[in-house]
């Protein structure tokens, strides 16, 4: 089978690589900062200070745990039709979050998020084609802090069966969100992981207390994770791509071995937020050369570690959905497909990661098809080659009477759903302007589609156990 593929690395460059994210474990090490992982470090053999909270790893002791980790991991839904199987499914997606603000595409306003937005976007998400998880977003700003964890998780569930990615930075809130799951699911975690979980690391080299914590919880629940190092070249990390990929790469293999000895076999995917830092503020950018090189190179570390990935994708620096966005995303998107990424964080964000607006939402769903398209295994033989056609027609003759001509127009152009083709003077009516299609389409989509239900002993367990978070308010 064809299918497009890109490469940035040899396989001396490699070694390399994989040399000096070593000498990094090795001569400088890692900040767990919980002495839960010291603990299991220590048994392992690592040398750790456990007054610093650090250790110190070998490739002895990380190779055994890369074995362990496995080659497939199941993404559920809550619904069976939703489920995916990472390593098999040619290219998941999933929403792009946690977004901060909201942006009006007709009138150029910005916001922060809401609840009723949350709800929106979730939706949103479950209604598009393109679109195989969900991270919820934006960040509900009229939701108390307290019970917002909660809160999330509830109106998440509530507007999509797809698999949910997201965050759980406090141990203390594992139990009553994976209860909130499993009873969406119907079942535990461990036969139905609908959810799973980002694990972002602190760059340069250390691991969050709380969130490291709650993971450890999680693993054992069967809740998949999602490793995420986000060092930034010039701040957090080196200011070439080569040293912040190995900062990246040694704080990845640093949460593999914490994981896979805390339990072995669990499922962990390497996900790349590494980027460059907007060197007049110190901003974070999301898009550009850069961020589609970077994520080649942590791609292709990754892969040379036998590990499932999860690439940054077609977010955007751009102020609005406009043509920088496009650009900017569909490079960086396009650079990461052709990796061969398992996943990628893809619809909704622009701004540097902060801002969502419906339209781009859209825009980006008919973005992945085109991906979708890109990657695509496609057999080179007879059965492509149509000889006989070309035979028959001969010089000067037409393929469009062909009967292959109207089988294979099917399955050989992809058609975008909101994207401008046809004839110049059918888009150029007051009102069609591409932006304003990919709004209208967003809200047919919101006004038509029906998300599967919660089953009703769900919902009233979901419900009981947000109660019961709010009774116990300190």
């Amino acid at each position: 089978m064809a299918r497009a593929r890109a490469t940035y690395l040899s396989e001396r460059e490699k070694d390399f690589l994989h040399e000096k994210t070593l000498e990094v474990l090795e001569k400088v090490g890692v900040a767990y900062n919980t002495p839960a992982a010291i603990d299991l470090l220590a048994s392992a053999g690592a040398e750790v200070d456990r007054e610093a909270l650090t250790a110190k790893l070998t490739w002895d002791i990380i190779e055994p745990c890369l074995k362990t980790v496995p080659k497939t991991v199941l993404l559920a839904g809550r619904r069976p039709e939703d489920d995916r199987v990472l390593g098999e499914w040619p290219l998941h997606t999933t929403t792009d979050g946690i977004q901060t603000y909201v942006y009006d595409d007709l009138t150029g306003r910005r916001r922060e998020g809401t609840a009723a937005d949350l709800e929106t976007f979730v939706r949103l998400g479950d209604a598009l084609s393109e679109v195989d998880a969900i991270w919820p977003s934006p960040q509900a700003g009229d939701i108390d802090p307290y019970m917002l964890p909660l809160k999330f998780a509830e109106l998440t569930i509530r507007n999509t069966s797809k698999h949910v990615q997201d965050e759980v930075r406090e141990p203390g809130l594992v139990e009553p969100i994976l209860a909130m799951y499993e009873a969406a699911a119907g079942a535990p975690l461990g036969e139905r992981p609908c959810f799973s979980v980002t694990n972002c690391t602190i760059a340069p080299l250390q691991h969050d207390r709380d969130m490291t914590e709650a993971a450890l919880k999680m693993i054992k629940r069967g809740v998949p994770i999602f490793i995420l190092p986000m060092p930034q070249a010039g701040t957090t990390g080196p200011m070439t791509l080569a040293g912040t990929c190995i900062v990246n790469m040694a704080e990845l293999l640093s949460a593999v071995v914490l994981f896979q000895l805390a339990a072995p076999g669990c499922a962990l995917v390497s996900g790349v937020g590494s980027a460059v830092a907007e060197m007049r503020t110190g901003g974070y950018i999301a898009a550009g050369p850069e961020i589609g090189l970077i994520n080649l190179t942590c791609l292709e570390m990754s892969k040379y570690y036998g590990l499932l990935t999860q690439a940054t994708g077609i977010s955007a620096d751009a102020k609005a959905p406009n043509f920088q966005a496009g650009s900017e995303g569909g490079m960086t998107g396009l650079c990461a497909a052709l990796a061969g990424a398992d996943s990628l964080i893809a619809t909704g964000a622009f701004d540097g990661v902060q801002t969502e607006s419906l339209a781009k939402a859209v825009l980006d769903n008919d973005q992945l098809g085109a991906l979708r398209r890109y990657v695509r295994e496609s057999p080179i033989d007879e059965s492509t080659a149509l000889m006989d056609d070309i035979l028959a027609v001969g010089i000067g003759g037409h393929f469009l009477a062909r009967k292959s001509t109207r089988a294979c127009s099917r399955t050989e152009i992809w058609r975008p759903q909101v994207f401008q083709r046809g004839s110049f003077e059918e888009h150029q009516a007051p009102g069609r302007s591409l932006i304003e299609e990919a709004v209208q389409r967003a809200h047919e989509l919101l006004a038509s589609h029906e998300v599967a239900p919660v089953a009703e002993d769900a919902a009233r367990e979901i419900a009981a156990l947000v109660a019961r978070h709010e009774a116990a308010r300190p």
